[in-house]
């Protein structure tokens, strides 16, 4: 953002294990650098657990406008041998690429098992056995030989038993005799990993001249620290281990303890490594074999199985290119069962987690954002990894083009209808008419929507005989045409070819209007089948299928009517079906030689010849029932015009839909469905107040409407989706830019202000907070070591019980008091703008006071041995929170500095000073 120098001497970067892009706290970041970095940067990512490469490579290309090249690898150079520890032995569960072995799986479960319930399940049974090893086993034994133990704890619960000090000594001493070590043994919590080093105290897995390499090398770090710190427990404690080759790698291990362990281990030096899972992802140590103490993690919300993506991620650690053939993996199972199959085998075998971007909006982007040219936040927003599938989907459908030609088609038909004004005598007023139709269709189609969601027809709403007013200008050519229910559309909902079971549809015989003439095609089908358009009394008719959204009005009458004449559901069926058959199969409707053999009567040859004497029986039969069907025709042809007839003079009655919905639905939805009622009643009125609902070539002039208002939300809606308002983001954009301009960051021109100035150099915590302090005024009367001790609460991220120290400073304690109040307002604030805020939690969130005392006396001058007494917060994670705490006193020295207090800057300095010594800012073992 502020165009460092750093920046234009950079040529390469490369972001190693890109799939962290996945992290909720951190991915954003990684988004906003590949975003950010100029063109002539280049890339390069890597990763072995990523299943979407291409859709995510596509994002990068499109991003930074280059070509990028996919170097994959889909086998291992060293391939993985999975085994479950049961029983004392190694039971293989999977080969390489092989797949997953249920053999291997029973054996483990069976030496699981007591030893006489072994013996019964080895010999085998006749009785009914049971199952041993939960949701996905398969070894049952007898009831009879199951051991008589009582059961502790749940049955999913058993196999998650961790395994004893006399297991991890088996174990260990297994893997050395096998030639297994170096091993290194994932455990997900760092007091379990201190707890199973602990359990080998009485092992050593080093030679004498391993141990006097490892001793020299440990001499040499410890000699870096001052004479106090070389005393503390957690470096006697593993100086002493790493003597007898165990070592342990976590977050609360001293940073120069953990240098020297990745070092020894990488020297061989160290046999068994217990490690948390940072171990797999930031440091490339690979092992002869990989452990998993279980396969359970919490995951920072809840307890969960591993994910495939992250077991693959760590048991690629096993297997050293030039030196192991194989690399050996081993799940222990200390429980009375291995863990159940489904799981185990989801996670050996089944695919990684996609790449998915946890990109969100924070203040310190939007203000640096807005203080930049080259970029606004909606291209941010754009070129992010969470909007890539929607522009790409704007671009490859050629949307802006669409839009242009849409335009530009809109303008010539406002243009046509406006010339054409002179011809709409009677029908001025047809635009307010088509909207005022647009309110009643809406209407009656939610009244309609809601009562048919209880089944059958709508209480009688839509029942076999029903008139209905229909509207489908641009499909069928009609507006506000009478028309009769002949199915329902409960019945008109069965799967066809021609129906594919939708359920809104309503069979009617429908009306047309005088002006209309119909097509070959219509006139070539029969009575009885779907789109089959007759005359009847000089007027035309057809069979429709009428979606919800059609029907203008339901009326209160219904005329007697065999459907049966006008609409077959079978010959439907049968016609489309045959017709679409023969459209992909030249020999549809030849029959196999066995059909034939079979069904005499149809390939009779003397079929439909009759007997002598009875010449004209079947065809005065024909004549009756045809005669019959043209008097039906023209009863309800008859009806259909009277109905048009009163529509045009006085309208046609509606039906109160209430009556059909008051047995279905009860409380607040009958008071919201009389309310809509009552609504389309009324848009009903207006719309018969119109001249253009009387106008005998209605059709046309609606029809010309109706196409020029639809193009109209067609483009409303392409300008839409490639404007920013499309953007998911967006909206959130809108609320917290409205906040920052609430409160003095950002003017309404979106200028930034000094606040916003002073926001933009905190980067380490949450800026606003840090914004709000410094213009309050309440680091100003502080002493340096009190500022510090302040500003850990922004820092420290860990839960901890522990409160304010009674002896701590009373300033400080105030100060402390002042912030949580900042805190809450904030997230008041955000919450007033309608951003999803909890003010408590907010205050929660951002202030953690666990390390307060600590860094107070730390900044004091006492040293690192006693402050670790205070609590029992890891020494790792004391030195990470005072690290970051230095890099946080910069930024405050800066925001000084852009306010212009002198006083301040100068404290911030001194305090930035005073926690500069000793462990916690030892150098590196890898740089010096």
């Amino acid at each position: 953002y502020r165009g460092a120098d750093l920046i234009r001497d950079i040529e390469w970067v490369i972001f190693d294990e890109v799939h962290y892009i996945n992290d909720s706290e951190r991915g954003v970041v990684w988004e906003e650098v590949i975003i950010m970095l100029p063109d002539y940067v280049n890339l390069i990512f890597l990763s072995a657990t990523t299943p979407n490469t291409i859709e995510f490579s596509e994002w990068i290309g499109r991003t930074k406008r280059k070509p990028v090249h996919v170097i994959r690898t889909n086998y291992r150079p060293v391939p993985l041998s999975h085994h479950l520890w049961a029983g004392l032995k190694l039971h293989s569960i999977m080969e390489g690429k092989q797949g997953f072995k249920p053999s291997g799986y029973s054996e483990a479960a069976k030496a699981l098992l007591p030893a006489s319930a072994r013996a019964a399940a080895e010999n085998g049974g006749t009785g009914k056995g049971v199952k041993t090893c939960g949701k996905g086993g398969s070894t049952s034994v007898k009831p009879s030989s199951v051991a008589a133990k009582p059961a502790s704890g749940s049955r999913l619960s058993s196999w998650q038993a961790q395994g004893s000090k006399q297991d991890w000594i088996s174990l260990t001493r297994f893997l050395e005799r096998e030639g297994l070590m170096p091993t290194v043994c994932f455990s997900f919590s760092k007091k379990k990993c201190e707890e199973l080093a602990n359990m080998l105290r009485s092992l050593d897995l080093n030679t004498a001249a391993e141990r006097n390499l490892v001793t020299s090398f440990a001499i040499q770090t410890v000699n870096r620290l001052s004479p106090v710190d070389s005393k503390l427990p957690q470096v006697l404690t593993t100086v002493e281990m790493v003597k007898r080759g165990i070592g342990v790698h976590h977050g609360g291990l001293l940073p120069i303890l953990k240098e020297m362990v990745e070092i020894l281990f990488s020297r061989n030096l160290i046999k068994i490594l217990f490690a948390t899972e940072t171990f797999a992802m930031g440091v490339n140590m690979p092992a002869r074999c990989v452990v998993f103490n279980a396969i359970r993690k919490h995951d920072g919300t809840q307890f969960r199985e591993l994910q495939p993506g992250e077991y693959t991620q760590m048991a690629g650690r096993a297997g050293r290119r030039g030196l192991d053939k194989v690399g050996t993996v081993i799940i222990c199972c200390f429980g009375d069962q291995p863990p159940p199959q489904v799981v185990l085998k989801n996670m050996l075998t089944g695919s990684s987690t996609k790449l998915q971007s946890q990109f969100r909006l924070t203040y310190t982007m939007i203000l640096n954002l807005l203080r930049v040219e080259d970029m606004s936040v909606e291209g941010m927003i754009k070129r992010s990894f969470s909007e890539f599938a929607t522009q790409r989907a704007l671009t490859s459908n050629e949307y802006p083009k669409l839009l242009a030609r849409g335009t530009k088609t809109l303008l010539k038909l406002d243009e046509d209808f406006a010339q054409e004004s002179d011809g709409r005598i009677g029908a001025e007023d047809i635009e307010d008419y088509y909207f005022s139709c647009r309110n009643v269709l809406s209407s009656s189609k939610e009244l309609l929507s809601f009562i048919l969601s209880g089944g059958g027809t709508g209480g009688g709403a839509l029942t076999v005989g029903r008139v209905l007013l229909v509207t489908s200008a641009r499909k069928h050519g009609l507006v506000r045409a009478p028309s009769i229910v002949l199915r329902p559309p409960a019945l008109s909902s069965k799967p066809s070819v021609g129906n594919k079971g939708n359920t809104d549809s309503t069979v009617c015989i429908v009306l047309m209007p005088e002006s209309y003439t119909p097509s070959k095609h219509h006139t070539e089908l029969k009575l009885g089948t779907l789109n089959y358009v007759g005359e009847a009394s000089n007027r035309y008719f057809a069979i429709y299928e009428i979606q919800l959204d059609e029907i203008l009005l339901v009326s209160s009458v219904k005329h007697k009517i065999d459907c049966k004449v006008f609409f077959n559901e079978v010959s439907k069926t049968a016609s489309n079906s045959d017709a679409l058959t023969a459209l992909g199969n030249p020999f549809a409707g030849a029959k196999s030689m066995k059909g034939r053999s079979l069904d005499i009567g149809n390939d009779n040859p003397f079929a439909g010849m009759m007997a002598r004497g009875k010449k004209g029986s079947v065809s005065s039969e024909t004549k009756k029932s045809s005669s019959q069907d043209v008097q039906s025709v023209n009863d309800v042809m008859s009806y259909l015009v009277d109905a048009e007839s009163i529509e045009s003079k006085s309208g046609i009655d509606i039906l109160d839909l209430r009556e059909c919905a008051k047995n279905m639905h009860q409380g607040n939805s009958v008071m919201e469905f009389g309310n809509a009622f009552t609504r389309m009643e009324r848009d009903v009125g207006i719309m018969r107040q119109f001249r253009s609902h009387y106008h005998p070539n209605l059709e046309r002039h609606y029809l010309i409407v109706e196409r020029k208002e639809s193009l109209r939300s067609r483009v409303k809606m392409l300008r839409h989706l490639l404007s920013n308002e499309s953007l998911a983001l967006f909206p959130d954009f809108l609320q917290r830019k409205a906040c920052l301009q609430t409160m003095g960051y950002v003017d309404e021109n979106d200028t930034v202000c000094l606040k916003g100035r002073v926001a933009c150099e905190v980067n380490t915590c949450e800026g606003l907070i840090v914004t709000e302090m410094v213009f309050a005024g309440i680091l100003n009367e502080l002493e340096p070591a009190e500022i510090v001790a302040a500003l850990s609460a922004l820092i420290f991220q860990e839960k901890t019980d522990e409160g304010m120290d009674s002896e701590l400073p009373e300033r400080l304690v105030t100060v402390c008091e002042r912030m949580r109040e900042i805190a809450r307002h904030l997230g008041q604030e955000q919450k007033n703008h309608g951003l999803p805020v909890d003010p408590l939690e907010y205050s929660a969130t951002s202030l953690k006071l666990g390390l307060v005392h600590v860094v107070f006396e730390w900044a004091c001058g006492v040293p690192f041995s006693s402050i670790c007494e205070l609590t029992d917060v890891q020494e790792g994670s004391i030195v990470r929170c005072i690290t970051r705490l230095d890099e946080l006193c910069r930024e405050v020295r800066n925001c000084a500095r852009v306010v212009g207090n002198p006083t301040l800057y100068r404290k911030m300095e001194a305090a930035s000073e005073a926690i500069k010594r000793d462990i916690v800012f030892a150098s590196s073992l890898y740089v010096s």
